[in-house]
């Protein structure tokens, strides 16, 4: 392999987990699995929860805010508490 067909490899998955976000799905277990991989675990987690329309990104700022986050808190920063409450703040949605 070479690194540009690492990097468009990457950047696949990348955008395969942007546009897997379903308000239906199980977040905890998502975000717990991202958090590992270290190809994703840097996404934004309000980019995440906003790349597909379905949730507003002003109240997904707000929300970050209120449980003491960022718009720039990356998933790899997560705690097992934010998970909780950010799968509480989607089942809400």
């Amino acid at each position: 392999m070479t690194l540009l067909s690492d990097i468009e490899k990457i950047k696949i998955e990348r955008n395969n987990f942007l546009n897997s976000f379903n308000l239906n799905s199980d977040i905890n277990h998502l975000l717990l699995e991202a958090s590992n991989n270290m190809y994703i675990n840097s996404i934004r987690i309000h980019k995440y929860l906003t790349s597909t329309g379905l949730i507003g990104k002003v109240i997904t700022a707000r929300f970050l805010e209120s449980i003491k986050l960022t718009e720039k808190t990356k998933i790899s920063q997560l705690t097992d508490r934010n998970i909780k409450d950010i799968g509480i703040f989607i089942s809400q949605v």
